[in-house]
């Protein structure tokens, strides 16, 4: 990715602890190169889809699928560790943004999940992490994510240590006010405490799309209370992360916009999922407690 080098001296005064390594090991690499000893587990590493159960029929989107893979590989057996160590879960929740839905070279949707990032660099401190994406393409807080993240946090056998919850933006696009969106987030940030799980908030990104640009305030609305609910409440049951301000859309050059966010105005590139995916990372890391 020879343009991720020509910004990096741009980019890098503001968002150096972000910036891509201009290297081939990337979660394309990773599928491409796997070798014996590190075979994926449970399910591959790029998401599989499965029929959604959740009657999402008053929604504007007609997309009944959940874009659902779990991303640990198995670990090498030539790797040494020193004593048992337990296993973290987390799951990554939301609708497109967090299905990493982007836009082939065909013009067909794929999808590419922060996600893929987040297993890697977990995976490269050699910590025994495995991460889950949920992820419900044109879901909206408002209509149906409370009840499939009940589902999620209630299958048998499964906790999860954190859960990452982004979303909001279909509800900013469909109209819905902003005091809604933000009832509905913290309605899945409760549901996560009650389940024993630590909560990391991820206010709503940019967007730049002609018809719902007027919608703006309302999605700056949602994250000022959600900054606001952050600040009144325990670091051990919750923190917030400020998308908006760290992947920022409408402050970028031409140039790297073109690299970290698609044309659609709503979703980022490849590039711009993986940006995300070190983001949440470097959160995660700082925030938990990884014996």
């Amino acid at each position: 990715m020879p343009l991720i080098s020509k910004i990096k001296n741009i980019l890098c005064c503001t968002y150096s602890e972000y910036v891509l390594e201009d290297d081939d090991d990337d979660v394309g690499s990773i599928v491409e190169h796997l070798t014996d000893n590190q075979e994926v587990s449970e399910k591959p590493l790029v998401s599989a889809y499965e029929n959604s159960k959740i009657d999402n029929s008053s929604s504007n989107y007609q997309q009944h699928v959940i874009v659902k893979s779990v991303l640990r590989k198995r670990r090498n057996p030539s790797v040494s560790t020193t004593g048992p160590r337990r296993r973290y879960n987390i799951l990554l929740f939301g609708d497109s943004l967090t299905a990493g839905w982007v836009k082939n070279a065909d013009g067909y949707g794929t999808y590419h999940p922060y996600g893929l990032k987040v297993q890697k660099r977990f995976e490269d401190e050699g910590l025994d992490v495995e991460v889950t994406v949920s992820g419900v393409p044109g879901e909206c807080v408002v209509q149906s994510m409370e009840e499939r993240l009940k589902h999620e946090l209630e299958q048998p056998g499964k906790w999860y240590d954190w859960v990452v919850i982004l979303g909001g933006t279909n509800d900013v696009i469909n109209g819905y006010s902003a005091w809604d969106i933000f009832d509905g987030l913290k309605k899945l940030y409760t549901l996560c405490s009650k389940h024993g799980a630590r909560v990391l908030g991820v206010t709503i990104p940019e967007f730049d799309w002609d018809l719902v640009n007027h919608l703006d305030y309302q999605r700056r609305i949602v994250n000022e209370h959600l900054n606001v609910y952050n600040n009144s409440t325990t670091r051990n049951a919750y923190t917030l992360f400020l998308l908006d301000k760290f992947f920022p859309m409408h402050s970028l050059t031409t140039e790297q916009r073109r690299i970290f966010w698609d044309h659609d105005g709503v979703h980022p590139t490849e590039d711009g999922y993986s940006l995300m995916g070190d983001m949440i990372f470097d959160i995660l890391i700082k925030e938990g407690s990884w014996d």
